[in-house]
């Protein structure tokens, strides 16, 4: 049996790995959680076959320093760095350029240990598949058996039945297990795509209740949106995942469309119990559509435009909404980022407009205002001079600052600032200044 090291400090991540690696390679799977410890364990056990780590830790420069290690000490021992490349690269360390990548580590991790793809097609798949336990929350009844794991031993682990197949329970109840910890329950593998599918109608069933207030409906949007994103970066678009973000936008131009004051709708959504990047993306997609109205450049389908775009423009970082603030070359290099997140902020405006060339009904140019969101055309990085973006991308850009602005403002307190005028000394070009004196308006009209 191989004998594979892991070090992973992402904790979804790391379970996601360790299940693959175990149930499907059969390796012997060992768990460190940085370079010295993972250099104490080499000391007395040098037969290891691979060493799979991000390519650091906590500010540790984990990769390198193994790597380093493993010349010195003439061990031929495979590699793989998650996020990153090693500075010394030699025949036996492969990078992993994308540390979300799972897929991609187990099928390079069976090529290192010469497992055959035949082999693999044998291995049994796992028994139970793991359900965050916040996907409950929108739930009263389920349409299968739910698990939790109990562990055994070091390589055992017990399914404890939970909840019965068309058993009743309650949202509190739910949120009981969150307050002990419990961070997943397990469906039967047979039953894992219908209960997708269930979870997905529950939702999209209550965003269209009209027994919903706006208040109620902000709400489990808000929690179907962070639903979707995940599931989207973990599985990619399928008819589940699409159903329910086109429910999703749909209700966020809805929403827009009846409000009567813009003020009244973004105090709603800035005061909801929903996360940061949905109220990010639903107030920018409602500032942009207010925008667009005054300055009389809405065509048939320019609000749904800006509502995919607002949907999707930050879904690179659903894992990781603490780099979401990030708005300039000068914030991102004072963050002090190792090389793996650096390059998720630069290249994530890129990046989230190709994975919605995927989506079978993205409207056309959606991605482009999603690629633009920071002001590079290429989606690269962050630039003032936008006045070249097409229209509806520099709209999006002042919407988006500007809601950024507003969160931080609530975030941090302190003495309100006039935010146009930032927007103004950051966007100076005469033709992006009619767009943000088009926001002064709206802001005015609706005090």
């Amino acid at each position: 049996m191989a004998q594979v090291i892991l070090i992973e400090s992402n904790k979804t991540m790391n379970d996601l790995l360790s299940v693959n690696l175990t149930t499907y390679l059969g390796v012997d799977l060992i768990h460190r959680k940085n370079a010295q410890e993972t250099l104490s364990l080499l000391a007395i056990l040098p037969s290891i076959d691979l060493i799979i780590t991000n390519s650091q830790i906590e500010g540790e420069d984990t990769a390198n320093i193994i790597n380093d290690y493993l010349i010195e000490n003439n061990l031929e021992i495979g590699l793989m760095t998650l996020g990153g490349a090693v500075k010394k690269s030699t025949d036996h360390t492969i990078a992993i350029a994308s540390d979300k990548d799972w897929e991609k580590v187990i099928q390079t991790s069976a090529k290192v240990l010469g497992i055959s793809e035949e082999v693999l097609a044998k291995k049994v798949v796992p028994d139970y598949v793991a359900v965050p336990v916040r996907y409950f929350l929108n739930l009263d009844t389920v349409n299968c058996d739910v698990f939790i794991r109990i562990k055994k031993s070091p390589t055992e682990f017990q399914y404890v039945k939970r909840i019965h197949n068309g058993d009743s329970f309650s949202k509190d109840s739910i949120q009981r297990y969150l307050e002990q910890g419990l961070e997943f329950f397990h469906v039967p593998k047979e039953h894992h795509k219908n209960f997708a599918i269930f979870l997905s109608n529950r939702l999209v069933d209550k965003i269209d209740s009209p027994h919903l207030d706006e208040t109620q409906k902000i709400q489990i949007m808000g929690e179907s949106y962070d639903i979707a994103t995940k599931e989207i970066m973990k599985l990619g678009f399928n008819s589940e995942t699409i159903q329910l973000t086109d429910t999703i936008i749909e209700n966020m131009v809805k929403n827009f469309e009846k409000s009567p004051e813009m003020s009244n709708l973004l105090h709603k959504v800035i005061n909801s119990k929903t996360g940061l990047l949905y109220q990010r993306s639903h107030m920018t997609s409602v500032v942009a559509c207010e925008v667009i109205k005054n300055l009389k450049l809405n065509d048939n389908n320019s609000n749904e435009k800006i509502a995919f775009a607002s949907f999707f423009h930050d879904i690179m970082l659903t894992d990781r909404d603490d780099l979401a603030n990030i708005n300039s070359f000068e914030e991102l290099e004072k963050a002090h980022l190792n090389e793996s997140d650096w390059d998720l902020v630069f290249n994530h405006a890129n990046e989230a407009a190709q994975l919605i060339k995927n989506h079978p009904e993205a409207p056309v140019g959606a991605d482009e205002i999603i690629r633009h969101h920071h002001g590079a055309f290429n989606g690269k990085g962050f630039s003032n001079a936008i006045e070249k973006l097409p229209d509806l991308s520099k709209v999006f850009i002042v919407a988006h600052h500007f809601v950024l602005e507003l969160m931080r403002f609530k975030e941090n307190g302190g003495e309100p600032k006039p935010i146009t005028e930032e927007l103004f000394r950051r966007y100076p070009s005469p033709d992006v200044a009619i767009i943000i004196k088009a926001l002064e308006r709206t802001l005015k009209k609706k005090k």
